[in-house]
């Protein structure tokens, strides 16, 4: 199985999900749920580690943490192994209880402590399994909205100092801003994620892109190759409008075109090569992010010989 990439630096934050092996229940009961927070705990502060935020579900967990030290691979290994020991003892059971390695999204540091929080907070929300984040007891949420719930291993400064107010503002603030998300729910913050695995502006891409650069290659880990690899978009225009004929890249500014040719670059970029839709459709002119998404569909119903092309093209940009 292709193992996930794993990028670390000191100050890292990361979006984590670990999964219960074939989606498989990873707790059972209360008190598997409380050892696994335990476990928790203890990797938070064995590791030096910022956790932002966390929701417990049944059968997955996420994380939304910073690792100071840069050890993020350590200590998943320590909380994850360390739990399945005692639930196999437990439940007299042998084997693994989680899908591999676990996996995740690195996140640029300014700009989506808020989204990702809440994205983490209304996981119950969103399964099912409370009507309002309040209500379930094994996330981070309640210490955001209630000092008196604050847990010591868990940092809430980042998050709630995003509204730049007094902490009992802030922590009202929070509230509106994750029952905002109950009644009109956002899209996902990890939809538009650059390569499927960077949350963050195309800056931060360039600069996770140098330290991915300097790392050897690895059959075993192929998205540190696509990372590597990764043409520019302009690059990517410019060779499909040199495949399609055109003398130079037609797609600018106030020149809109709906052929075929338009809708190979966007897939190409979007899919092929892992840009945000948004930057996408910049690049392109489309009016916004779901012309990127119908462009997209468009070239994925389409005839044999115009994705062959588009496979042939792909690989001279690589």
């Amino acid at each position: 199985m292709a193992r996930p990439l794993r990028i670390q630096f000191p100050g890292a934050i990361y979006h984590v999900i670990s999964r219960g092996n074939e989606r498989k229940p990873i707790v059972r009961d209360d008190a598997d749920r409380q050892k696994r927070v335990d476990w928790l705990r203890r990797a938070v502060e064995t590791y030096g580690w910022q956790l932002h935020a966390f929701a417990l579900m049944n059968n997955h967990e996420h994380l939304f943490v910073e690792t100071p030290e840069g050890n993020l691979s350590a200590g998943m290994q320590y909380l994850n192994g360390s739990y399945t020991s005692y639930f196999n003892r437990r439940h007299r059971r042998a084997g693994h209880l989680f899908q591999g390695r676990f996996k995740g999204h690195l996140v640029e540091e300014e700009g989506h402590f808020l989204e990702i929080s809440r994205y983490i907070h209304l996981n119950p929300v969103r399964a099912k399994m409370a009507i309002g984040p309040g209500e379930y007891p094994w996330s981070s949420y309640a210490g955001f909205v209630r000092a008196r719930k604050m847990l010591g291993w868990i940092c809430y400064a980042k998050v709630l100092g995003e509204f730049d107010c007094q902490p009992i503002a802030a922590r009202r603030a929070y509230g509106r801003f994750v029952q905002a998300g109950i009644d009109q729910p956002p899209g996902s913050p990890f939809g538009q994620a650059i390569g499927g695995l960077l949350v963050g502006s195309e800056k931060f891409a360039s600069r996770i892109k140098r330290i991915v650069d300097a790392t050897p290659d690895d059959r075993e880990v192929p998205d540190l190759r696509r990372l590597k690899n990764r043409p520019t978009i302009s690059r990517i225009l410019a060779a499909v409008a040199d495949h399609f004929g055109y003398d130079e890249v037609p797609w600018k500014a106030g020149r809109r075109s709906e052929d075929a040719a338009r809708a190979a670059a966007a897939y190409l970029a979007r899919v092929r090569f892992g840009y945000s839709a948004t930057s996408v459709g910049q690049a392109l002119d489309y009016r916004d992010s779901s012309g990127v998404s119908h462009a997209v569909k468009r070239i994925e119903a389409a005839p044999h010989q115009l994705r062959t092309a588009i496979d042939r093209l792909e690989q001279e940009l690589r």
